[in-house]
């Protein structure tokens, strides 16, 4: 059995600006007023990375031992905006037939950005936790540099299921190339799909081992992630 690491926003589902709305705020307050704040483009960074990017004066063990505290209060956030998270976010046309045919031919977990309990927050709003084991995934709070979190992932999933995971059995689903990168530097596969900020023709630029339009067809998801 393979092990597939799905990426969440862009890939599964859209929040519709509702969880970076509520992540801006949440830097703001626990940084406070002081500290300049830049832009940065969040897609395919882990939420740890994009702290980072959002405050580069700070020193990053400053950020990591505060990470929690911003963890705390995204979350408070993004609770208090449940309802609003409940009837604005979508899943994309395809995901639930998509996961539906892979539970044959591997195990299934998020490899995200988000921090785990977004991540989890996420899913339940849309209800897609049934189809990924949440447990072996590796989130946004795991570690900073997102390739890094294929190898955490790997060795979750082995100590779930009993079974180790090398490279040739991983394969890595997002929408940005990001996560192409991060796949590949973890010699897994790699599936871009082109329903976040990316176009096809610009995922494939990247190389992946297969590029989807969306995930409609069941039939080329099923190629594209097992390799036929």
């Amino acid at each position: 059995m393979r092990l597939i690491l799905w990426d969440v926003d862009g890939t599964l589902l859209s929040t519709d600006g509702i969880a970076a709305e509520a992540m801006r705020e949440a830097m703001r307050r626990v940084v406070g007023p002081a500290a300049p704040m830049e832009r940065t483009a969040y897609a395919g960074k882990t939420d740890w990375q994009i702290i980072r990017e959002s405050f580069p004066t700070l020193p990053p063990d400053t950020i990591a031992e505060r990470l929690q505290e911003f963890v705390e209060t995204y979350l408070g956030l993004l609770e208090a905006r449940r309802d609003a998270l409940v009837a604005r976010s979508r899943v994309f046309p395809g995901v639930v037939a998509a996961l539906e045919a892979l539970e044959t031919v591997g195990y299934q977990a998020p490899l995200t950005g988000n921090i785990a309990a977004v991540a989890q927050l996420k899913l339940e709003c849309v209800g897609l936790t049934a189809y990924l084991d949440l447990a072996a995934g590796a989130y946004g709070d795991d570690h900073y540099h997102r390739p890094d979190l294929v190898p955490i992932a790997a060795a979750r999933a082995a100590a779930r299921y009993g079974q180790s995971f090398h490279a040739n059995q991983i394969v890595i689903v997002g929408d940005t190339p990001n996560d192409i990168a991060c796949g590949k530097l973890n010699g897994a596969r790699t599936v871009a799909v082109a329903t976040g900020p990316y176009p096809l023709e610009e995922l494939l630029a990247h190389h992946p081992d297969a590029a989807l339009p969306d995930l409609t067809d069941v039939a080329a998801v099923m190629a594209a992630v097992v390799g036929t």
